[in-house]
Parts: structure tokens; sequence; C-alpha cells
């Protein structure tokens, strides 16, 4: 049976440090160093009252982006963020910066010498001691105003809902194990808390690839493959068959999560096993069921996961979420390939032609938008990922322009079956009331028009394009 200690210091208006002792049968007590040094530098101020004109200075840069409301918002939120390795490090560290009022950090590990090429805060002073206390004690060096909450436990199926007590806000997973990554995201979806999930970022090289997206969307990730998978064991009721269950949030989880991934493909190898990792694997690892070979990353990769995490999660707790790009830009060939048959299909089904006076045809720039923006590479009416060769561009409103805000992508057969629906009434199709996926395209590029119509610059002369 768990039991927990928790040792607090704090003052009026000084961060809050509250280290959890956790002691288990299997792995004994967690070790928290306690005394004043969990303040850092400002120990020695730990009585006095913080300046409300400080924190207001400090953060104002934010409250000129985010407006009183915003910041308000953040000053009064709880994020969990469970993992604090190259990646949560860095998130957990720009949420503390951005003044998110309570921090949660989560993990059992220890600093270790070869992680220095990617944390965020650790130094070499600090090997050896648990990530989240030398986080902690980092982050209250610049803000002494936010309560932070060091827990040095590794998630599981039994403790999850311990970490997540309390109605976090959001939850960040910085995991790097597929079954404490599925435990989590089982846990948070279950009592409905937000979780923005972090896939790969080792054996990566190219911080232009990296995007934040639904979880179904995440290719060319090994981590984002198994954990799709290990979720569908789950829906199935399995749990690589040891676990029966419902299956019932997990399903949900598996389609609606969102994760920050890389489309990039893995460019590095595991490192190899010494002879005796080899002899005995079990006998190396921090816990056991975990990968034993290295796994090589370049420091600037998981910052930037971390950083873009931090950003996704601020900007929802502010009032000021964002749409993110959900997929790779596609090719130069693939663009030029779509407008050849949107031109196609211009003259055969609406009798339109461009250069002879006919009505304007979006370019290859927006027609990239629509496909990458609007749509995400995905059928309009089905969200299937078609292969691109089976993609066809057409008009929404036949009575309209083949312009961004008139345009949906579909299937070919779909968009084939579209156009002679529309031909029936002359503008839009006789039965959106009937289909709500119907309904949903319509108000999509119901805002993509308002979105045209109030930015100028998008109202170039389209005549001979």
């Amino acid at each position: 049976m768990e039991e927990k200690l928790a040792w607090a210091v704090g003052g009026a208006g000084v961060a809050t440090v509250v280290c959890w002792f956790a002691y288990t049968r299997s792995k004994g007590p967690a070790v928290v160093e306690a005394g004043p040094s969990v303040l850092g530098r400002r120990a020695a101020k730990a009585a006095q009252r913080e300046d409300p004109g400080l924190i207001t200075e400090q953060l104002s840069r934010n409250t000129l982006f985010l407006g009183e409301s915003g910041q308000d918002g953040l000053r009064g939120a709880f994020v969990v963020v469970v993992g604090l390795g190259g990646v949560g490090s860095h998130a957990a560290h720009m949420l503390a910066r951005s003044g998110v009022g309570r921090l949660r950090l989560v993990d059992f590990d220890n600093v270790s010498l070869s992680s220095l090429n990617r944390h965020a805060v650790a130094t070499r002073d600090d090997v050896g001691r648990p990530k989240v206390t030398v986080c902690a004690e980092r982050f209250a060096d610049f803000a002494p105003f936010i309560q932070i909450e060091p827990v040095v436990e590794m998630l599981t199926e039994a403790s999850a809902a311990a970490v997540l007590d309390g109605a976090p806000d959001y939850v960040l997973d910085c995991i790097d194990d597929v079954n404490t990554k599925a435990d989590l995201l089982d846990a948070a979806t279950s009592i409905g808390v937000r979780v923005l999930s972090v896939l790969g970022a080792g054996a990566k090289a190219d911080p232009t690839r990296v995007l934040i997206a639904d979880m179904a969307d995440a290719l060319k990730d090994p981590l984002a493959h198994k954990l799709r998978r290990e979720l569908r064991y789950r829906a199935d009721g399995q749990r690589h068959g040891a676990r029966q269950g419902d299956g019932k949030s997990r399903d949900v989880q598996r389609n609606a999560i969102k994760v920050v991934y890389s489309s990039e493909m893995p460019c590095a190898e595991l490192g190899e096993l010494d002879p005796d990792q080899k002899a005995d694997p079990n006998a190396f690892g921090s816990v056991a069921q975990m990968r034993i070979r290295t796994l090589p990353v370049l420091g600037p990769m998981p910052a930037i996961f971390g950083m873009m995490s931090a950003q996704f999660v601020i900007c929802e707790l502010a009032g000021r979420p964002f749409d993110p790009k959900r997929v790779e830009v596609i090719s130069d060939t693939f663009r030029r390939k779509l407008r050849t048959k949107l031109l196609q299909r211009e003259r055969g089904v609406f009798g339109n032609i461009p250069d002879s006076g006919g009505t304007p045809v979006a370019d290859e720039g927006e027609i990239a938008h629509v496909v990458e923006d609007v749509w995400f590479c995905r059928s309009a009416f089905n969200e299937a990922r078609a292969a691109f060769k089976g993609l066809a561009l057409t008009r929404w409103d036949r009575s309209k322009p083949a312009l961004p805000f008139n345009l949906v992508l579909l299937e070919t057969a779909e968009a084939d079956a579209h156009d002679k629906e529309t031909e029936k009434t002359g503008d839009i199709r006789a039965d959106i009331e009937l289909t709500p996926r119907l309904q949903y395209v319509h108000e999509r590029l119901a805002l993509e028009e308002s979105r045209w119509q109030s930015i100028p610059v998008l109202h170039r002369d389209h005549g001979s394009k």
C-alpha cells in the first residue's frame, strides 16, 4: 500500500514546492532532498512577500499578446507534466516562465551525465538527483510566484489516478515508453482531461518536419505506430493479452488525441548492446521491460518538441488556440498535378477555360493551402487518407469560381458524384441539411470565404491563372 508524505516550503506570494515521498513495496522510497534547497537561490527570500508589480512586469510581454484575461487564465491554470527529460523539461520550463499557476512535475528518474546534452536546466552538479527536484529548484529561481509539485514516481496504471488528482486543466505526456504512455492516456481521457502527447524526438534531425496533429495523422514515427497498436489492443479489451477492459475511452484516444511528432523518417540507429547487456539484458535499464539500447538524440530536437508542446498548451489555456499544420508540406510535383487535374475538370465539367476569358482558378500556392490547411490531405467527405494520385479538387458551389474558399478535396469517384449533384441545382447540392458531414464541409468553406474576404492581400488578379 502506497504512503505519501508531503513537505512544503512557502511564503505569501512565494513559490510553493511540494515534494512527494512515495513508498511502494516494489521500488522502495523515492528519495527527494528536503529542505530550503528546493527554493533554489531564492531560499533566503522565502519569508518575503513577492511584489505583485514585479510579477506583472515579468509577465508583461505575455499579457501584451494574450490580454489580461488570457494571462489570468494561465495564472489560474493547473498543468501536469509527466516525463521531465529532454522534451518535458523544456516544456515545463516554458510553462513556468509563462506564469502557469500550478505545475505538477512527474518523473521517477535521475539526471544522468548523458542527459545533459538535452535537459533544459540540469547541470553537472545535478547528476544523480531527481529530475523533478532539479526542475523545481530552477523554476523557483525565476518564478517564485507559482506552485510547483515535484513527484518522484513512475506513472503506472495504479498510480495514474493519484498523479492526475486535483482536476488539472491540461496534461502533457512526455513519456518515451509505450505502455506507460498508454496508461496515462487511458487515465486522462477517462476523466475528461485535455492531453497533448509528445512522440519520438530521437533519431530525427530536421526541425522543419515537427508538427502537431491528431494521433491518426502521425506518420513515419515508430513510437506513434507502437502507441496506436497498443491502444488498438486495449480497445479490443487486451493489454498484450494481459488485461481486459471495455475499450471505450481507448478507442477515443486513438482517434482524437493531439500529438507532437516529426514526419521525418528516423535517420539514426539504436546503439548496440555491449556483451554484458546481451548476456543478461534484464540486469540493465532503470525499469523492467523498458528499452535498453540507447536512442541517438541531438539536443535541439527534444527542445523543439518541448517548446512546441508548451506553446500549444499556453495558447489553449489562455483562450487563444491555433489550428496547427497537421501534415507535412505537399511536393511541388503534386501541386502541379492537382492543378492540372483541376483545370481539366474545369474545362470538361464546368466549361471553364481561365486563359480564354473564363473564371479564375486557384494557383499552385492556393491549392497547397487548400490541401494542407483546409482538408489536411484527407477527403473532405470521409476523412480518408487516400493515395495522393486518387485525390481531386472540385467546386463545392457550382455557381462560384474554383478559388480556395470553394474547393473540396475528394477521392476522384466522390468528386464525380458531387459534380452530378450540383449539376441538378446549379449551385450547392440539395442534400446538405440531411448529412452532418456535408454541413461541416459547408461551414468550413464559409469560414474560409470569410477569411478570404477579410484579408485584402488574398484578392489578387486571377485572370490569367
